[in-house]
């Protein structure tokens, strides 16, 4: 008797997580621009944003200052549940999703968000914040924060890796 095993559902909307590992100093004009754009304006803080070639551009123009990957369910769920804020400054809890969206809770809108029924600018039009500010990395950086990931370092785009930078974050 085979096994049936359940795989999960592939996203119908693609997400991206972009994390600004770099400060203001040194910082050129246009590239602060780029971030200000982002809503990167502070050191270790993170957006959750669609995947559009657009929004590539940004952060491809941003390089030398982020890091970013394509969005897995864990990172959103990570950030929804560890780090979301609302206005008031508390967390997002199951009693907000159930006010909010008449959700049974944090699952099922983890589960809207990444199935794309639930659109992302849906979650900032009912009050949590939009930009993610995160810790710095619970001991410290495993390669240098001032290359690129593929000279082993940790900013530009990461094909894979960025879970375990944001698990290190949260």
């Amino acid at each position: 008797m085979e096994k049936v095993i359940e795989k999960e559902p592939e996203p119908t909307a693609q997400y991206l997580v972009a994390i600004r590992l770099d400060g203001t100093p040194g910082v050129r004009p246009p590239e602060e621009l780029t971030l200000d754009s982002l809503r990167m304006k502070t050191k270790f803080s993170a957006v959750l944003l669609h995947d559009k070639p657009s929004i590539r551009g940004m952060l491809q123009r941003a390089k030398d200052h982020i890091t970013w990957a394509e969005a897995r369910r864990e990172d959103i769920e990570l950030l929804l549940s560890n780090r979301a804020k609302t206005p008031e400054g508390l967390g997002i809890t199951d009693r907000f999703v159930k006010e909010k969206w008449k959700l049974a809770g944090l699952r099922e809108l983890l589960s809207g968000l990444y199935s794309g029924k639930i659109p992302l600018r849906n979650l900032w039009e009912k009050g949590v914040k939009p930009v993610f500010r995160l810790h710095p990395p619970r001991g410290g950086f495993s390669k240098s924060s001032k290359r690129a990931v593929t000279t082993e370092g940790e900013l530009g785009y990461r094909k894979d890796g960025l879970h375990e930078l944001l698990a290190k974050m949260c």
